[in-house]
């Protein structure tokens, strides 16, 4: 006997199939997040329960399930080591996913699949909070809708009906979305903390910087942060974007030497053209903001550290936007005693080349800018290579670099200028952050990736200050003037694109021109989505609210409530119309005649059925009996019979016409007489029509109203 909670087969041949398709398609992003075995093991389980229905495999058993349990839990273990955090609970999300799919026994359990699904449909934006993804989750809970709709009485309409009618719901909720996103108070940070950067192989920025220790380097194509300028952008040779100084060296890694940065004492005095600009910070775990040097002026929650960086005051952990203003050039206070020793500092004795080698430019010029200028012709001067696959160096980094390798990035060419201006006595460090970036013609916006990460050099010259210098300009300038390909050869030197206007104008007739034009196309989209969405967090949700007038919690809860209402009615108004019966042509016949009966008193009762009504006219008015009882039949087998063909429509227009709109002769019946007697007189002509027309109608609706 079937447990009378079990699933009938016919609910399951049903809704089965658009089940699965939603189930594997939630997980469907979930293969460039996490191992392929966890959305591989949805899929597995949805193969699996749609043979057992249409195949007769046999399904897994309560042994079975638990095995299938413990291999779920252990896979997760085994790739994570713990079962919270982002990916270890998704993935046990999944794997919990697959198996209530696959022990489903009743409809309280396909329900509960159904909202585990739209669970683990949120767990996306823990990984991307990309449009995509937004399309995809609206996609996603539009079929698990369509699961919910044929679970609910949806048994008459096909797939594509449940799917149109799932559409329509997701689309009517859509405005509601947007007001509870614009009006209901914002979360200050993450919904979830960002697991540790992991350490190596891509560009970007760290608290350190060991150059020997890195042997091969990617590029990382993740934006960083992406400028809006008011007016025209600086040149590429000027966007330098100012994060963390190193002053400590210790032989093997360049480190800030202190716990915590000092703030400014005071101000710069800053000079130059003036950029102003608004920077769409993306998260990270540190508390740098990369401004364009020098900035001038920053928002109140952010702080000018004394190395002349912005700080804030606690890690970024969500995209932010800050409104900033820069100036080329700048002048810092007088270097102290404390600052010029840490200047200095070498970890011992340099290599005796490395001695000598500094020694001889001494000799030509002790001033600090002949010597500065000195080593960056060295640079020029000898074979050196700007490279993404330096050989890593066993002894001394510094001496290794600058006479046996020669190949490196910034870090080693800014980190061995730093080191030989400080054997020459000359006070120096080493800056970080990111330098360039890639203008969108599209958008007209900066985008800054992870592959600009950048680090130069800076010396103190008395009278001038802290000046910048980039060796890495003087054995690879196209690094500096021109936007980098995210490409290297096979030695891994690396290859520079043409500037923005000149590749736009000499590769729009190409494919590989049209593939750049959608590619900033894309850009420029995404770039609005996220300073429109993604960036709405506290303060931008406070100035738009500014802006309207709302400045206290009754004033939100009325703008809430006067929208959510005003939804509501427009939606009552869209909606209304489609309601109304009339709108069927029968029935505005049948309308029309039961006005005319109504002139001469035979007026229908609202809970009066059809067939009713006309044994009613029978027995209260025999002259009308015939007519009206075949113009009832015909009516209820065109109105319930299926599509209306317009033959049948004109002869129930003929049968209309036949019934008078006043009385003949003395009779006249007015009010609601006996109701007991038969109804003989229009069982013949319902009869016929119901041989004619069938019974019901190919929805399964009987005829009657």
């Amino acid at each position: 006997m079937t447990h009378p909670s079990s699933l009938p087969p016919e609910l399951l041949r049903r809704n089965l199939p658009l089940l699965c398709a939603a189930l594997a398609l939630v997980v469907t992003p979930h293969w460039a997040d996490l191992p392929p075995a966890f959305p591989g093991f949805v899929w597995l389980a949805c193969g699996w329960r749609l043979a057992a229905l249409y195949r007769k495999a046999p399904p897994p058993s309560r042994i079975g399930l638990f095995l299938l349990t413990l291999a779920g839990a252990g896979l997760v273990y085994l790739h994570f080591h713990k079962f919270y955090g982002r990916e270890g609970g998704t993935a046990l999300f999944l794997v919990g996913l697959g198996l209530k799919l696959l022990e489903m026994h009743s409809l309280r359990d396909l329900y509960l699949v159904v909202y585990l699904a739209l669970f683990v449909a949120v767990t996306e934006y823990l990984f991307s909070q990309s449009i995509p993804i937004a399309a995809h989750t609206l996609g996603v809970v539009t079929l698990l809708m369509s699961c919910l709709i044929g679970l609910n009485g949806g048994e008459n309409l096909g797939l594509a009906g449940r799917l149109r009618l799932g559409a329509k719901m997701v689309l009517q909720a859509v405005p509601v979305m947007v007001v509870l996103f614009l009006f209901l108070p914002r979360i200050a940070g993450p919904l979830w903390k960002l697991p540790e950067d992991e350490p190596g192989g891509t560009t970007g920025l760290s608290d350190s910087m060991e150059p020997g220790a890195i042997s091969r380097l990617g590029l990382s194509r993740e934006t960083a942060f992406r400028v809006d300028f008011e007016g025209a952008p600086p040149p590429p040779q000027e966007r330098y974007w100012r994060g963390p100084v190193f002053w400590k060296y210790d032989g093997r890694r360049w480190t800030a030497g202190y716990d915590q940065p000092l703030p400014a004492r005071r101000p710069p005095q800053t000079a130059g053209a003036s950029y102003r600009y608004v920077l769409t910070l993306e998260p990270q775990r540190r508390r740098w903001v990369f401004a364009l040097e020098t900035a001038e002026t920053f928002p109140a929650e952010l702080t000018r550290a004394e190395d002349g960086f912005l700080l804030a005051a606690e890690p970024i952990r969500e995209r932010r936007r800050y409104l900033l203003s820069s100036r080329p050039a700048a002048a810092f206070d007088a270097l102290s005693e404390s600052e010029r020793r840490r200047a200095l500092q070498l970890p011992g004795m340099p290599d005796e080349r490395v001695r000598a080698l500094v020694d001889g430019w001494l000799l030509e010029d002790p001033s600090a800018d002949a010597v500065a200028q000195r080593a960056l012709r060295h640079f020029r001067e000898q074979p050196f290579i700007y490279s993404l696959r330096p050989p890593a160096i066993d002894g001394d980094p510094i001496a290794g670099f600058l006479f046996e390798t020669r190949r490196g990035f910034c870090e080693h060419y800014a980190g061995a200028f730093v080191y030989l201006m400080r054997v020459a006595g000359i006070p120096a460090r080493v800056v970080t952050g990111y330098q360039g970036g890639h203008w969108n013609p599209v958008g007209h916006f900066l985008e800054v990736s992870q592959a600009d990460a950048h680090a130069w050099a800076e010396i103190w010259i008395d009278g001038n200050g802290w000046t910048r210098i980039d060796p890495t300009a003087a054995v690879a300038p196209e690094r500096i003037e021109r936007e980098l390909a995210f490409e290297a050869d096979a030695d891994g030197a690396v290859v520079f694109a043409s500037p923005v206007a000149e590749a736009l104008g000499q590769r729009l007739s190409s494919l590989r021109g049209l593939i750049r034009e959608a590619g900033l196309l894309w850009d420029a989209v995404d770039h609005a989505w996220v300073q429109w969405v993604l960036a709405y967090g506290p303060e931008n949700q406070g100035r738009f609210l500014e802006r309207l007038g709302v400045v206290d919690w009754n004033r939100l809860v009325y703008w809430l409530t006067g929208l959510l209402g005003l939804l509501a009615l427009i939606s009552f108004i869209l909606l209304w119309p489609r309601c109304r019966p009339a709108a069927d042509p029968a029935l505005r016949v049948y309308l029309r005649v039961a006005g005319k009966l109504e002139r001469q008193g035979l007026v229908r009762a609202p809970a009066e059925g059809m067939r009713d009504f006309a044994a009613r006219v029978a027995r209260s008015r025999p002259d009308l009996a015939e007519s009206f009882g075949r113009f009832t039949a015909l009516f209820l087998a065109i109105r319930y019979g299926g599509m209306v063909q317009p033959a049948e429509l004109e002869r129930l227009k003929a049968l209309g016409r036949e019934i008078p709109s006043r009385q003949r002769g003395s009779h006249q019946h007015r009010g609601f007489p006996d109701l007991d007697a038969g109804a003989e007189g229009i069982a013949g002509t319902t009869a016929e029509a119901a041989q004619h027309h069938g019974p019901q109608g190919p929805g399964g609706r009987r005829g009657h109203d």
